[in-house]
């Protein structure tokens, strides 16, 4: 009889959350056009959750995912981050995928900018961070209890494509563009325990937060605050939202000062994740044909059965790697020439551009190439890829094409992130924000992708 297997990780679950909001007086100025430095105040908390996954027979070693509403740390301050919250928690580089929000409207934390109007404040949030995140890890492994992750495929038409020609200008403009592709797809996971019991949801959608631009001065997890709230006033559980590969995605109302609009946006994909998430097998079944019943037409029954031992232990198998990707960098200044530049520069945009360039130089080194690191879990019937910049949508849509029956996490700009990954052939559009502003070079996201395929292949 043909059965459609509910595609599952088993495991003990937990999770716990802890607030990240930074304080008022924090350097905050993401936007080259914010004519502000520091937010005046809270438009919702900027939270960080802290879920681990663990062999259900406890005898192997967890994985543990932070979530933060964060933009992105400057790649020496990500780094010492995770190093503290590894130490904290005895987890190797591997075990630990350390993955922001990309919200906008979150504080720049840079101890290289201690110049900048509260830069002062960048130690002491991190290293605030680093005992809140540890906490919060304790509390979810001493919490973690067996269960369900039920995973499933939905649609939100929140993202759309932010390529814009613009004629007049004879440039691309970074912003809507209604007649580019998008990928509207949307993954769930519905984490549930052996009672049955709903325990928290996972969330993976690729759309860049930023509905919220230089006119606000708000802390904001951006649209993903009330998308959160949506699910956890109708289940009543910890929601952990992931971004995905968003390179040319946003939402179509992007760059305004108005919150209300924030909510508008996330109310639009709480609602779908809830409709995905209903749309879900219940936990550890497949659902199976039971021939036909005889009536007014001959009616194809179908039934829910426990999955068989040969599937709940794939579901049961956890791992986690880290690969190197060798990639080519463009011909850039060096980081001296950089600061030479911006020494002398009185426009306060291509000051900002200039610190985002730098940071970036020192990221990658002063080489015409860099190993770019790619982080690749399996859970259970899960793989979950790990990319530390801001890839193309295409990054996903090609592994989740390849591998139809996998549900493919892919998140972005974790553990670590320093520029964009377009595809080859936007290369050739130089007035292209993510191709300019990126330190990688042309076919960066295709070995990028070929090796994410390669490394699944081999373990799926």
């Amino acid at each position: 009889m043909r059965s459609i297997p509910a595609r599952s990780t088993r495991c003990h679950f937990g999770v716990a959350t802890r607030d990240a909001t930074p304080p008022l007086n924090a350097y905050g100025r993401w936007w080259g056009a914010a004519l502000h430095d520091q937010k005046r105040g809270v438009h919702r908390p900027l939270l960080t959750s802290a879920a681990v996954f663990a062999p259900i027979g406890n005898d192997g070693e967890p994985l543990v995912l932070v979530t933060i509403d964060n933009c992105v740390f400057a790649p020496q301050d990500e780094r010492a981050l995770r190093s503290a919250i590894c130490d904290r928690a005895a987890l190797s580089e591997a075990q630990l995928l350390l993955t922001p929000s990309h919200s906008h409207s979150s504080a720049n934390i840079n101890t290289a900018l201690p110049q900048l109007p509260g830069g002062e404040e960048a130690q002491p949030f991190l290293d605030y961070l680093a005992r809140a995140i540890g906490d919060a890890i304790q509390e979810a492994r001493a919490a973690a209890a067996p269960a369900w992750i039920t995973w499933g495929y939905g649609k939100c038409t929140l993202a759309r494509n932010r390529d814009y020609w613009d004629a007049d200008a004879a440039s691309f403009a970074c912003g809507f563009n209604p007649d580019g592709p998008q990928d509207d797809t949307l993954l769930a996971g519905r984490v549930t325990n052996d009672d049955g019991a709903m325990v928290a949801v996972l969330f993976n959608y690729a759309c860049h937060p930023t509905t919220l631009a230089w006119d606000n001065d708000l802390y904001s997890p951006d649209y993903i605050g009330a998308a959160r709230e949506i699910v956890t006033s109708i289940y009543a559980v910890p929601a952990l939202f992931m971004q995905g590969a968003s390179g040319e995605l946003g939402p179509r109302e992007s760059y305004v000062g108005d919150p209300a609009i924030a909510d508008r946006n996330g109310r639009q994909l709480g609602y779908a994740v809830a409709s995905t998430l209903e749309s879900l097998q219940p936990a550890g079944t497949t659902f199976v044909y039971q021939g036909l019943r005889k009536s007014g037409a001959d009616l194809g029954i179908w039934a829910d059965a426990p999955l068989p031992d040969d599937a709940v232990a794939r579901a049961s198998t956890l791992g986690a790697m880290k690969i190197d990707v060798p990639i080519d960098l463009i011909d850039m200044p060096s980081v001296a020439e950089l600061q030479e530049s911006l020494a002398t520069c009185e426009d306060r945009v291509i000051q900002e551009r200039l610190r985002r360039f730098i940071s970036k130089r020192r990221a990658v080194g002063d080489g015409e190439t860099c190993d770019f690191p790619l982080w690749i879990w399996k859970l259970g019937d899960a793989v979950v890829v790990a990319v530390p910049g801001e890839a193309y949508s295409v990054l996903q849509t090609t592994l989740r094409e390849a591998f139809p029956t996998t549900p493919m996490l892919v998140l972005g700009v974790t553990n670590g992130g320093v520029g964009y990954l377009p595809p080859r052939d936007r290369y050739a559009e130089t007035t292209l924000y993510q191709v300019w502003q990126s330190p990688y070079a042309a076919g960066c996201l295709e070995a990028v992708t070929a090796a994410a395929e390669a490394q699944i292949r081999a373990i799926v």
